[in-house]
């Protein structure tokens, strides 16, 4: 009933409140919240590349330094042997097996072909230099 006697202001504040300007309390607080992303959200770092990757572009490095002819028939393994001959920091320390699979993913991800041939890694090639400098 009281709510047909009002203006046409106070009946705007009601529908916006759901109160009436008599019932109004005083001491209304706006309150904000601010939210601020978590700092450290825990765990590992992320890696821009990860290892599968980097084992799969440094073993392509030292394939495409071959010919077509020797790339068509050489296999991981080998490629892994001739890598645990050069100083890569340590990325070819696992197990034989491990190695293989993670190669073999990292192959799959740069989309490197049988005959160890990449446009992703000629990508990756032309792109690190700048990143460095």
């Amino acid at each position: 009933m009281d709510y047909l006697l009002l203006s046409e202001e106070k009946r705007d504040f009601y529908t916006l409140t759901g109160l009436l300007p008599s019932e109004r309390s005083e001491d209304v607080k706006i309150q904000v919240t601010k939210t601020k992303p978590p700092i450290n959200r825990g765990g590992r770092p992320h890696k821009k590349y990860h290892i599968n990757e980097r084992r799969a572009y440094c073993l392509w490095l030292i394939a495409k330094e071959m010919p077509e002819e020797a790339r068509a028939k050489i296999t991981n393994r080998k490629l892994i042997e001739i890598a645990h001959k050069m100083p890569f920091r340590g990325l070819f320390k696992s197990s034989q097996q491990t190695l293989e699979t993670s190669i073999s993913r990292g192959k799959r991800t740069l989309k490197i072909d049988k005959f160890w041939n990449s446009k992703v890694c000629v990508l990756l090639e032309e792109e690190i230099p700048k990143l460095q400098s």
